[in-house]
């Protein structure tokens, strides 16, 4: 093979393609997102099923828990909770 720059072409070529891999590449296109709000309110009645606590809303049935309030002190009652999702769970801060 012959030798361009002291080097074989595709040595040459793979170089250059470093040295130039970055030009002409376009920005990162950005995308109009709309962040939902972390806090959530629910309306429901306090039920216990097994071992948990679940809001239920209509038929759909939200396990809920709380570092602040006692939650078993309002089961069969009707409330709004307010508080924040981890994975299911949602983490009532306030109860109406």
């Amino acid at each position: 093979m012959k030798k361009v720059f002291g080097m074989t072409p595709l040595i040459a070529v793979l170089g250059l393609g470093v040295l130039l891999g970055g030009c002409g590449s376009l920005p990162a296109s950005q995308t109009n997102t709309v962040e939902e709000s972390p806090v959530k309110t629910l309306t429901g009645k306090v039920v216990v099923a097994g071992n948990v606590i679940e809001l239920n809303n209509n038929g759909i049935m939200t396990q809920i828990t709380s570092r602040t309030i006692d939650l078993t002190k309002y089961i069969g009652q009707t409330v709004s909770v307010t508080g924040q999702f981890s994975g299911t769970t949602l983490y009532v801060d306030e109860l109406k």
